[in-house]
């Protein structure tokens, strides 16, 4: 597998932007400073949807609001680095977003946005070759399946 620098996603052309950085549980620290510093804000999907959610005083349509929040929260997030390129923004802690309740289809909404911006998912858990993200103990029943569009692996050491 191919890995690239931020600099490469900063230019790169195609369709969808999808970059993983794989960490370990206690390496996630580092690697969100890493990328602060090199110009790309990290959101704590987790944190802020639960936020949202909590927030809310009518559940009726939670799946059309929080695919819109989500969607607004990626699009405040995004920045160019060095003000070129495309726009890139990490996120990290989303399996919230895999909730049955939510009725997501996550893998396509992050996918779709990948076509607009960079998209770099911190994944602190198992990652198999073929573009599947996954928690070990739930390999075969819940994942994020990104074998039809494959995640590129982000460049980094610790």
């Amino acid at each position: 597998m191919s890995t690239y620098s931020i600099q490469e996603i900063t230019h790169s052309t195609d369709r969808f932007k999808l970059y993983v950085l794989n960490c370990e549980l206690s390496e996630l620290m580092e690697s969100t400073k890493w990328l602060a510093f090199n110009g790309v804000q990290t959101i704590n999907v987790g944190k802020e949807l639960a936020g949202f959610i909590d927030g809310l005083s009518d559940f009726s349509y939670l799946t059309i609001d929080v695919f819109d929040f989500i969607k607004k929260l990626l699009d405040k997030h995004k920045a160019r680095v060095n003000n070129s390129g495309n726009e890139i923004v990490a996120i990290h802690n989303f399996g919230i977003l895999l909730e049955p309740a939510l009725e997501l289809n996550a893998t396509k909404m992050l996918k779709e946005f990948s076509k607009t911006a960079a998209l770099i998912i911190i994944w602190e858990n198992q990652f198999d070759s073929a573009g599947r993200l996954h928690w070990s103990t739930q390999q075969n029943t819940i994942f994020l399946d990104f074998t039809e569009t494959p995640l590129k692996k982000l460049r980094y050491a610790l």
